[in-house]
């Protein structure tokens, strides 16, 4: 086991995560029992996803930002060792020891995932049940930085060659690993990256990276790669927290110019988990200001507001370079509700 420590684990079994091998976590998000017991879908049904059939999971608890909005315990929560210190020092060699392979971390989500959905038998629709026990979507995003898991190409393939689609949401510090994606042509479904806080002072306040002077260095690197051109969809994630984040529009639209993603999409903070103790509950933006934020955005970038959710406090841009609708999952659209949450 390379988990940090046994008060982490603790903390973390506490919050309902299923911990497995050595640094694979799984989790259910509050959309796969409102989709199962209220016919209520998250905001990923724009793109076609059944919230339901959904996996929420990271090969890796380790992350090399410590975001004051992030609902995740850091370390320095609970006065613990920063987990990417024994990460940058390890020997690269050595990573097997810290990290499961691609088929154990499937193994351990796909029966983490079972564990979680077991119980809800009784109360639901069969066929629903056995549909949410047969998942088709995987989210790297639970908690820590999915690429720096070592394998994350070998991971999107062996997860494509089940049928699955993939979505990644990476904070952009580490270029090399979206390179190794591009070189070994092993592409996720969608890519998000989250756009940081812009302007140096306000991105080290935000994001507080371990690794303070090349931090936003590489995520202008993973920018101008994509921008380049990638032969997957892409998201410019922006989250933001009003008094902290939510501001100057023309710093976020000069980095979507560079990145050129598929879709923006513009993500209030939600106050919960351990954001809970390091902001107050009125950084939550409503959802008229993400609105309102969103269409200065599309003044200053070309792109068109074309969803919106308000339970979810989000909305989508898109410059229609890709259908929102996934192509391979055009099928799902009837089958999801229509309506904003």
């Amino acid at each position: 086991m390379s988990f940090s420590d046994q008060k982490m684990q603790n903390l973390l079994k506490k919050q309902k995560y299923q911990l497995y091998g050595k640094n694979t976590s799984v989790k259910k998000c509050r959309w796969t029992h409102n989709a199962l017991r209220e016919n209520r879908y998250c905001y990923k049904r724009f793109y076609g996803i059944r919230s339901h059939q959904c996996i929420q999971f990271s090969p890796t608890l380790i992350c090399n930002f410590s975001c004051q909005f992030c609902w995740r315990i850091h370390e320095r929560d609970i006065d613990l060792p920063d987990m990417y210190d024994s990460y940058r020092n390890r020997d690269k060699d050595k990573l097997e020891l810290m990290f499961d392979r691609p088929k154990e971390v499937i193994k351990g989500i796909l029966l983490g995932q079972k564990r979680i959905i077991c119980g809800y038998k009784p109360f639901v629709d069969l066929e629903k049940y056995n549909e949410a026990m047969n998942p088709k979507h995987a989210t790297l995003s639970l908690t820590g930085e999915p690429f720096l898991y070592p394998w994350i190409p070998e991971l999107i393939n062996e997860l494509k060659a089940l049928g699955m689609t993939v979505f990644i949401v990476t904070n952009g510090s580490v270029p090399e690993t979206l390179l190794e994606i591009l070189e070994k042509t092993s592409f996720p479904t969608q890519l998000y990256v989250t756009l940081p806080a812009p302007g140096e002072k306000l991105f080290l306040r935000t994001h507080r990276p371990a690794e303070k002077l090349s931090a936003m260095r590489k995520i202008w690197s993973t920018l101008e790669i994509i921008g380049a051109g990638v032969p997957f969809r892409t998201v410019g994630r922006l989250t933001v927290a009003e008094g902290l984040n939510l501001v100057d529009p023309e710093g976020y639209a000069k980095m979507i110019s560079v990145m050129k993603p598929s879709f923006i999409e513009v993500k209030g903070v939600v106050h919960v988990g351990a954001a809970e103790k390091r902001l107050p509950r009125s950084v939550m933006p409503s959802h008229k200001k993400i609105v309102s934020f969103s269409l200065e955005l599309e003044k200053l970038t070309g792109y068109k507001l074309v969803k919106q959710s308000q339970v979810s406090r989000l909305v989508i841009l898109t410059n229609n370079s890709y259908p929102l609708l996934i192509p391979e999952l055009q099928s799902n659209a009837d089958l999801l509700p229509n309506e904003d949450d």
